[in-house]
Order: C-alpha cells, then sequence, then structure tokens
C-alpha cells in the first residue's frame, strides 16, 4: 500500500499566525470590529473636541472684551484735607506742603506715639522715580522720640535751608534732618525730614516742606469736623 503524505497547513502571514497564537494561548478569539463601527466610536470624541474648542473661543471673546486693568492702584492721600482737620486740634499748623507734581501721599495723620507720650502729625511721599520722602512734626518733642524717628541714626554734620539750621543724620542708606524746637524760629515745633530720594528729588522735598512750615490753612469744612470729631473719641 502506498502511503499518503501528511497534510500541510495553509501558509499564513506572521502577522496572523501570531494573533491565532496568542488567541490560542489566553483563550480567546480576537476581536475585530467593521470600519462602521470604528466611525461611529470616533463620532462621540470629535464631538468633545468640537465642544471644548467652541468654549475656548467664547472664553477668549469674553477676556478680549473684558481685559484687566493695567494700571496698578496708588495711594493718595488728601494732605490739606487730612492737616485741615488736625489744625483744630493742635497748637501749631501742621505742614501741607506743595510737593512736585506727580508725587503721591502714602500716609497724612494724626498720631500718637504713645511710648514716648508725643502727638505728632507725620506724612510720607512716594516720588516720582518711586522713592521716599516724608516727615514728623510736633511740639512735644523728647529726644527719645527724636532719636526713634531717625532710627538712632548717628548725627554727621548740620546744614542751613533757608534760614533754618538742621541736624543731619543718615543710617542705612537713608537721611534725616532734624529741625530743633530751639532752632526753629517760625513756630517753635520740631520737625524731622526722612528720605532715600537722590539729590535732586529731596532738596525739592526738603524745600516744599520748609516753604510749609507755620503756614496757614484753610478754614474746615463739614467734613473736616467730623474727621476731628472721629479723631478726638478716646
Amino acid at each position: 500500500m502506498s502511503q499518503q503524505a501528511p497534510e500541510q497547513a495553509p501558509h499564513q502571514p506572521p502577522e496572523q499566525a501570531a494573533e491565532q497564537t496568542s488567541g490560542q494561548a489566553t483563550g480567546q478569539t480576537p476581536v475585530q470590529i467593521t470600519q462602521s463601527q470604528a466611525s461611529r466610536l470616533r463620532t462621540p470624541l470629535m464631538g468633545m473636541v468640537i465642544t471644548m474648542a467652541v468654549l475656548c473661543g467664547i472664553l477668549a471673546v469674553m477676556w478680549f472684551a473684558n481685559p484687566e486693568p493695567n494700571t496698578p492702584y496708588t495711594r493718595d492721600e488728601d494732605v490739606q484735607e487730612a492737616a485741615v482737620g488736625a489744625n483744630s486740634i493742635t497748637e501749631y499748623s501742621p505742614i501741607s506742603p506743595e510737593v512736585p507734581e506727580g508725587w503721591t501721599a502714602n500716609y497724612a495723620r494724626w498720631d500718637t506715639r504713645a511710648e514716648h507720650s508725643v502727638d505728632v502729625w507725620e506724612v510720607g511721599y512716594t516720588t516720582n522715580e518711586v522713592n521716599f520722602v516724608g516727615f514728623a512734626q510736633t511740639d512735644e518733642a523728647t529726644a527719645g522720640w527724636v532719636n526713634s524717628e531717625t532710627n538712632l541714626a548717628n548725627p554727621t554734620g548740620t546744614r542751613t535751608i533757608s534760614g533754618l539750621e538742621f541736624e543731619t543724620r543718615e543710617a542705612s542708606g537713608r537721611q534725616y534732618f532734624v529741625l530743633e524746637a530751639e532752632n526753629n524760629h517760625i513756630d517753635g515745633t520740631t520737625v524731622v525730614i526722612s528720605s532715600d530720594a537722590e539729590p535732586e528729588e529731596l532738596q525739592a522735598g526738603l524745600q516744599a516742606i520748609i516753604d510749609s512750615i507755620g503756614a496757614e490753612l484753610p478754614e474746615p469744612t463739614e467734613e473736616d469736623a467730623e474727621w476731628t470729631e472721629i479723631t478726638d473719641e478716646p
């Protein structure tokens, strides 16, 4: 009897053979989807992408329609108004200088230094070059208060401005000009001026402050009277 040769399995591409081997190994039949099924699966994803794009467009329109202001808030107190209010409770005329245009007042207040038992009128400015020029004025000055206002800076000499002799002090990049009561022939108050400004701005600030020592202030308005009543409350 003649023997028949064993039948050979039909030739398969390597990828298909690998898939079959993998399916046999796991005991699972590979999942195949049609082109129409794949298209239906892609449809919800495309819808999500389109929705997100529309939302981003709406947000962009709202953002550009309401831009954030690019000008930062700058504090600027009304020094004369505050000085008029303080004038009714002081024995002297509070300094209210005519500073250069563009300077802004960070504070203008009547304050009490409880540790020295000294009532003080004080104002601080930011200059055009973003430097500081300020002063404190009182008719109750003590050596301790002056040292506190000058941060214990060491004296460096004296300087005469508009006929007034100031003691100069300096520390940590800040200059101080101390007008003692006995050297103030205008109103007898003690004035401490402090600054970290450059010479040109410093000179402008010094002159404006000195020119305002003892200057008369306008009569208070109703608003100034209300400010005084609040200040007088214990």
